[in-house]
């Protein structure tokens, strides 16, 4: 075989190989789709399931009470205690009403006034199971439309018992279906996607988006073994056949029992929704693999034309495929950087945006709850540790967009006793009922040099780690203390030289690792849980942070005998540690009237009332075209803009110009989850006079407001 010949023989193998290469991709790709879809599903499931059961919860609470009460005494002045079951069903918005029946199934009393006293209602399965004894306690009825309203609802009934102990009537709940739909249309499952409540017996409660009228109260054809599934074991997670669309469709499906009730909650997508992001991969995929193997070809034959022309130099020919092969690595290693670091901006921005107003919604109403709980009350406690955690979270984000553009985090002087409480205080409630917890902090200040959120990360991870190694039982011990190092200490990769240090020990008593895990616990993505427990992050970025900060980590461990961290910072004079100085009083408004833009509605909601306890008459619109109309027309009614900057169609920079254009005083406020110079600059050229960062705290909002209406 001649050299030109073995060349092309090489080609074509290199092109194979990349061709393989990108179908073991495709199909790769495909498994972790499926995969994370169906645990985002199953999440979600658990979720809407648990959140389910606690609203039959508070229903059945009220009823339970209610039942044993008027069985005990009577029903009383049917006025007197109509208007007692009103005042207990305000606050529970998913009942509709409640109704008092008799034994033979007629209305003695109801919270809704529109019911018609004396009415039969002993069709209703609610009422027939209580009569016929066919089960103990409570009732959940399959769905029916009501005789009123005529909306879908299911009943929640108690049996109403005698002296004598005989079956008197039933107190029933009727549940308005459409408070579910309103929880899952606030769920975005991409096209295609559903949520469904059924009964175990696989009758539709409701479903969003909703199906067929005819399919409502109906016992849905058991489709590929989906219902008898539900009915056997009350779940189904996995691929299966649609149960509402006429034609057969493959749905990727997730159904969860509601504890404690009859109930199964589903989620699901299409096949074609669930994998759209693996075509849009594989199309990458395909372009990118057609590109390298046209390099690669050309490649090829520029090397066989230059060894035709260099027939008598078989030495040069050589060298110049070696560096052609060089440069084609070079190159590939450029691309492939240059993908990572796009890959990573475009997951800080996306988290700046959607994580930020889930924070922000967060920051707002755990701010008014802390603001409405009593002095030092057990709820004021609970809404502190939640501001604390909410803006770790917040920081947390900021670390990853910094991350993005590859600059260091900024360290300062930290009490490292206080990050080491205020995260205990964080876990202290999620702890299992098994492990117990011993604390040890000492009464004086340890200072060490770090960034508080990410030694807030170094404890949070240390202590969840320790928490999953005693599955649900054992000891979870924390101390910190100062240490002073004589010589020099020798880690497993580091060494530190003597001086003062700041030591925090984590001991479990849990199932403790080997020699070989124990070797291999600081790598990226190494992890000893199940799929779906674990990152495997947790541990290396522990690490990564101590060694950044110039201190060093030990671990001990043996089998059985539960696992010791232990964590040296170097320590610094606590006199260097920051002094919080006292808040100033929260400046607020005197009724300006604030015309308030942002699309995501929940957050409007929250700022909207946020507003107006601080003095603030808003003007809430999620449309910002909307909202500029409503300017144009009435130019004077408004005293501030207060708009956000990402939203479909008009962004805030935009909205700010067409104010200025239609009243040129008018303050505007800008809010954006991913802040800039550049943005900054923008919108200052556009006539707004601050740019705020999400989430945005009560007091920094009402400072920037009363900056903007003194100007």
């Amino acid at each position: 075989m001649t050299q030109r010949s073995a060349l092309f023989v090489f080609g074509a193998l290199l092109v194979g190989i990349n061709v393989l290469s990108a179908i073991w991709d495709i199909r790769n790709e495909r498994a972790l789709v499926e995969r994370n879809a169906l645990r985002d599903f199953n999440n979600l499931t658990a979720l809407l399931a648990d959140q389910t059961a606690r609203s039959l919860e508070a229903t059945d609470l009220l009823l339970r009470a209610a039942a044993n009460n008027i069985s005990e005494t009577g029903v009383g002045d049917p006025a007197a205690r109509t208007l007692r079951l009103k005042d207990r069903v305000s606050g529970i918005p998913q009942i509709r009403a409640v109704l008092l029946l008799d034994r033979d199934g007629r209305i003695v009393l109801s919270t809704d006034e529109r019911s018609e006293i004396g009415a039969d209602f002993s069709d209703r399965s609610y009422f027939t199971q209580q009569r016929d004894a066919t089960v103990r306690g409570r009732v959940v009825s399959d769905p029916f439309p009501g005789r009123i309203t005529h909306r879908w609802a299911f009943g929640v009934s108690e049996p109403i018992t005698d002296k004598s102990g005989r079956f008197a009537g039933v107190l029933a709940a009727i549940i308005d279906i459409e408070y579910f739909d309103r929880l899952y249309r606030s769920l975005d499952l991409g096209e295609g996607g559903f949520v469904a409540l059924l009964t175990r017996k696989g009758v539709l409660v409701t479903r969003v988006p909703p199906p067929r009228e005819s399919l409502y109260g109906a016992r849905l054809p058991d489709t590929g073994g989906v219902r008898d599934a539900i009915e056997r074991e009350g779940r189904l997670s996995g691929w299966s056949t649609s149960l509402i669309e006429v034609q057969p469709t493959q749905v990727l499906l997730s159904a969860a029992p509601v504890p404690d009730a009859p109930l199964v909650v589903a989620v699901g997508a299409p096949e074609r929704t669930v994998l759209a992001p693996w075509r849009t991969e594989a199309i990458r995929v395909i372009v990118r693999t057609l590109l390298t193997s046209a390099v690669m070809l050309a490649l090829v034959a520029l090397a066989a034309r230059e060894l035709m022309r260099r027939a008598l130099a078989d030495g040069r020919v050589q060298e110049g495929r070696r560096l052609a092969a060089a440069e084609q690595e070079r190159l590939q290693k450029r691309l492939r950087q240059a993908e990572k670091m796009e890959a990573v901006g475009r997951l800080a921005g996306g988290i700046a945006h959607d994580f930020n107003n889930v924070l922000g919604g967060i920051l707002g109403y755990g701010e008014m709850l802390l603001e409405s709980a009593a002095q030092d009350s057990p709820e004021q406690r609970y809404a502190r540790n939640l501001l604390i955690a909410a803006n770790r979270a917040r920081d947390l984000v900021d670390q990853i967009l910094t991350y993005s553009r590859t600059q260091r985090v900024a360290r300062g002087p930290v009490d490292f006793g206080r990050s080491v409480l205020e995260t205990v205080e964080v876990i202290r409630g999620s702890l299992p009922e098994g492990v117990t917890l011993d604390l040890s902090l000492p009464k004086e200040p340890l200072v060490v040099l770090g960034d508080p959120t990410q030694l807030h990360q170094v404890v949070m991870n240390l202590c969840t780690n320790a928490i999953h190694a005693m599955a649900g039982e054992g000891t979870l011990a924390i101390s910190l203390q100062a240490v002073e190092l004589e010589h020099e200490d020798t880690f497993a990769d580091d060494t530190l030289p003597p001086g003062g240090y700041v030591e925090l020990v984590v001991t479990d008593t849990g199932a403790g690792m080997d020699a070989a895990t124990l070797a291999r616990i600081f790598e990226p993505f190494f992890t000893t849980k199940e799929v779906g427990r674990g990152t495997g992050l947790g541990l290396s970025l522990v690490y990564g942070i101590v060694a950044d900060s110039g201190g060093a980590t030990r671990v001990t461990s043996e089998p059985g005998r539960g696992s010791t961290f232990e964590v040296y910072l170097p320590r610094v004079d606590a006199e260097h540690a920051a002094v919080e100085l006292p808040e100033q009083p929260i400046e607020r408004g005197h009724g300006e009237r604030v015309l308030l833009v942002d699309d995501e509605k929940p957050l409007l909601i929250m700022t909207a009332e946020q507003l107006t306890r601080l003095g603030y008459d808003p003007a809430p619109f999620s449309d910002p075209h909307s909202a500029l109309a409503s300017l144009e027309s009435m130019p004077s009614a408004y005293d501030l803009v207060l708009t956000d900057e990402m939203m479909p169609g008009l962004n805030g920079t935009a909205l700010a110009q067409a104010v200025r254009r239609a009243r040129p005083t008018l303050p505007v406020i800008l809010i954006s989850g991913h802040t800039s110079p550049m943005l900054t600059q923008m919108a200052l050229a556009a006539g707004v006079r601050e740019v705020l960062k999400k989430p945005v705290q009560s007091r920094e909002l009402a400072a920037a407001l009363a900056r903007a209406l003194a100007a």
